[in-house]
């Protein structure tokens, strides 16, 4: 089985934890066929509704905002749509869970931080900000810095307990 994070469109329905057996479950997940989105420099997945925009499905503003803090280089561009998930890579042509870490950031953290890194030679990061009770509260704050930091991959949310 394979563990991945349901990331629904609709802000007022919970994240999910859940396991995923074959391709029905991913289907059945995010509304229909399923595209793999791959994030280059990050061990995720994200698998959407193929036809997602052609069937006008909703915005999905968490995982919009999530998508382009891992990828900077797409920032206000294209958009997710519908009910999504996380997971981990593809390795060896199989879909790999979403590791612990990301798992545990966004489900069991309760508090976040957003950093900026002042200095890449020796990797120093630097709290911006207030705390924050929400992940995704956090990614939107850390997004608008973005538009004016640079780099803006030097931008970063971070679990604070």
């Amino acid at each position: 089985m394979v563990t991945g994070i349901v990331i629904p469109h609709d802000i007022t329905k919970a994240l999910q934890k859940v396991e995923f057996q074959n391709l029905a479950d991913y289907q059945a997940a995010v509304g229909g066929y399923i595209e793999t989105i791959q994030l280059d420099d990050h061990p995720l997945l994200i698998v959407a509704n193929e036809e997602g925009k052609i069937g006008r499905l909703p915005l999905n503003e968490r995982a919009t905002c999530l998508w382009w803090l891992l990828n900077p280089a797409g920032l206000g561009g294209d958009e997710l749509v519908g009910d999504v998930v996380l997971l981990g890579p593809i390795k060896r042509g199989e879909i790999t869970s979403a590791p612990e870490k990301i798992v545990a950031l966004i489900l069991e953290s309760k508090r976040f931080q957003v950093q900026v890194r002042l200095s890449q030679e020796f990797d120093t990061w630097v709290p911006i900000g207030k705390l924050v009770d929400d992940f995704f509260e956090a990614t939107l704050r850390a997004l608008r810095l973005m538009e004016v930091w640079s780099p803006p991959g030097d931008v970063n949310v971070v679990a604070s307990e």
